[in-house]
């Protein structure tokens, strides 16, 4: 899948555990998705909690974003890879306040590219 600029695009995310089986969604304290390009540059960012992010298979570990034109405009498709990171947390009482953080970072979400219609008014 392609990420074209200036348009809305639907991303759909399989959220596997380090065994690589799919976690149950439901199961999870929290879920974050985030689209960047720099590492202090975040384009789009969703949480479950904010209701910002559809369960699409919740015991299959399937969720899907809407990233909106507005944000997908901001992506310098020439330069840089478009990149997302996931953080999960979970009730876990061996970590601090009971909350275990796990973060998959620098995924390469996909192909920038630029529509023919990007620039039209």
């Amino acid at each position: 899948m392609a990420i074209v600029r200036k348009s809305d695009n639907v991303i759909q995310i399989t959220i596997n555990g380090g065994d690589g089986n799919p976690i149950t969604i439901t199961d999870m304290l929290d879920l974050e998705v985030l689209v960047y390009q720099f590492p202090k540059s975040i384009i789009q960012r969703w949480k479950l909690s904010d209701s910002e992010i559809t369960i699409v298979n919740d015991a299959g570990g399937v969720v899907s974003v809407n990233f909106d034109r507005a944000n997908s405009k901001l992506l310098n498709f020439k330069n840089n890879a478009c990149k997302m990171e996931v953080i999960g947390l979970f009730t876990d009482t061996d970590f601090a306040d009971n909350i275990r953080r796990e973060v998959a970072t620098d995924i390469d979400l996909s192909t920038i590219l630029d529509s023919p219609t990007a620039y039209e008014i």
